[in-house]
């Protein structure tokens, strides 16, 4: 089934969103903090090896990339793109509410 991954994933987020907000009164303060870190390097990890699957490339027995400018470009596009639409701001407001 085309889209079955986004359909698991979007429940996920939602499950643990609402997790969250359930429990967020019964998790320390430090517990807290840790976790975020923990995912956030998860995640970052995850999305740095989906990037280098396509861009470190074997051909002929030696390591080339691939997109590297385009890499950067989106990059700085996006970064310009963030602070323009405010996207920090609205997410702290959003995580207020």
């Amino acid at each position: 089934m085309i889209g079955l991954g986004t359909i698991i994933n979007t429940a996920a987020v939602i499950a643990g969103g609402l997790m969250g907000m359930l429990l967020k009164k019964g998790i320390a303060q430090r517990f807290e903090k840790i976790l975020m870190q923990a995912l956030g390097l998860a995640t970052m990890f995850i999305g740095i090896s989906g990037v280098l699957k396509y861009m470190l490339v074997v051909e002929n027995g030696a390591v080339d990339t691939r997109g590297t400018m385009l890499l950067i470009f989106s990059l700085v596009f996006g970064c310009i793109l963030g602070h323009m639409l405010d996207i920090e701001s609205q997410m702290e407001k959003l995580g207020i509410r």
